[in-house]
């Protein structure tokens, strides 16, 4: 829920243009609780980095660095994250456990 509400100011802030200034704590806040939901998924599995919940998360960080790459597309990048965080998380078991090494669900 943290991270969904900073995620949310952030998101918001850049797509309406705000300043940078005023959207530092959001993107530390957004980082922060970004890294703990990272931490508490790889400690459910070491199968992790290769099912699908990992490969979504590494494609959605992944995301999130095209916002510094070219400044200009940081709103593109920004929904882009938002929209690989949405669908990763409402993934069902089947696809979120899915081993792309083991080509079966792994628990």
């Amino acid at each position: 829920t943290a991270h969904l509400g900073a995620m949310a100011v952030l998101v918001g802030g850049v797509f309406f243009a705000a300043a940078d200034p005023a959207l530092h704590t959001w993107r530390v806040l957004t980082a922060a609780t970004g890294v703990a939901l990272l931490v508490t998924e790889i400690s459910h599995s070491r199968h992790w980095v290769y099912q699908g919940r990992g490969v979504v998360t590494i494609l959605h960080v992944a995301s999130l660095a095209l916002v510094v790459v070219p400044p200009a597309s940081g709103r593109v990048a920004m929904m882009a994250a938002l929209a690989l965080g949405a669908v990763g998380s409402h993934l069902p078991k089947s696809l979120r456990k899915w081993s792309f090494r083991h080509r079966r669900v792994v628990e």
